[in-house]
């Protein structure tokens, strides 16, 4: 097919029906020398005027009006059928694949606010302990903490500390401690020993008891069972509510941000945009 230069086609399209390189350039975010030089290229390739230019004022020649009632006819078929593609995209749920930690104590409240703004928007949830190929695996949003996937876009939400929480208040270094194995691929997080260091005080020899997963020790936590170094903001709805109550001052920095991962192709998709900053609204 020979087919015009389709920036140019764009602009010279918005300039004729808007009537100025002005508004076409206010239209197109881009300044109007810049329209001016695609309908110069333009008509370069066609080998026609398509404008006559007097100062700030721009007039459609007669091959400008011929070739612009196709132009948009063409256009707007194309804008046509691209909106019924994207509709039926738009009907496909947002993948969020998350941690445990996030999808089960994190995401809830925030989902929940989501969905009484936006109630039209399917949303699918895997909860995944490791990150995952996005796009293979049809993800468009990871949550994960200091993931790492350097072929992604990936933004910070925010910076967690660990607290020394249980059902009642107590002694941490005298009572029973939950640990928490957070997985081979994360190492990073410090633990009941840093908790001694920071503390300046040994640890009682109890047995401790070993989770896989933040809401699993929580939930041991909740039923009484011995004391637990869990991240604050992701258990916030378990301390404001009473659930679990901190029993020190003392807090543990954890090193990196959880983070929101996404593919590059995705940062002009308007429902992710509006779910990633409905995700950063209060963090």
């Amino acid at each position: 097919m020979k087919l015009p230069p389709l920036n140019a086609l764009r602009a010279f399209e918005c300039a004729a029906r808007t009537g100025s390189f002005a508004a076409a350039g206010q239209e197109l975010s881009v300044t109007p020398a810049a329209v001016s030089l695609q309908v110069k290229n333009l008509e370069s390739w066609l080998g026609r005027q398509l404008f006559t230019r007097r100062a700030n004022q721009v007039r459609l020649t007669d091959a400008g009006r011929d070739y612009y009632q196709n132009a948009a006819a063409a256009l707007g078929e194309i804008a046509r059928f691209t909106d019924a593609l994207t509709e039926s995209a738009s009907r496909r749920p947002l993948v969020i694949s998350a941690p445990p930690a996030l999808a089960e104590l994190w995401l809830p409240d925030r989902i929940a606010r989501f969905d009484v703004q936006h109630p039209d928007v399917p949303i699918t949830l895997r909860i995944e302990a490791e990150d995952k190929d996005l796009e293979q695996q049809g993800i468009d949003l990871r949550l994960s903490y200091g993931g790492e996937l350097p072929d992604y876009r990936t933004q910070p939400m925010f910076q967690d500390q660990l607290v020394a929480v249980a059902a009642v208040r107590c002694d941490p270094c005298q009572t029973r401690r939950v640990a928490i194995d957070w997985g081979q691929a994360i190492t990073s997080v410090p633990g009941w020993r840093h908790w001694s260091a920071l503390t300046g005080r040994a640890m009682a020899s109890v047995a401790e008891i070993s989770v896989p997963s933040v809401p699993s020790a929580l939930a041991l936590v909740k039923a009484g069972v011995g004391v637990a170094l869990l991240p604050e903001q992701v258990i916030w709805a378990a301390i404001s509510t009473g659930q679990v109550v901190r029993c020190s001052d003392a807090f543990l920095p954890m090193p990196r941000p959880y983070v929101m991962i996404s593919a590059h192709h995705q940062a002009r998709s308007r429902r992710l945009i509006t779910l990633q900053n409905n995700l950063l609204e209060g963090v």
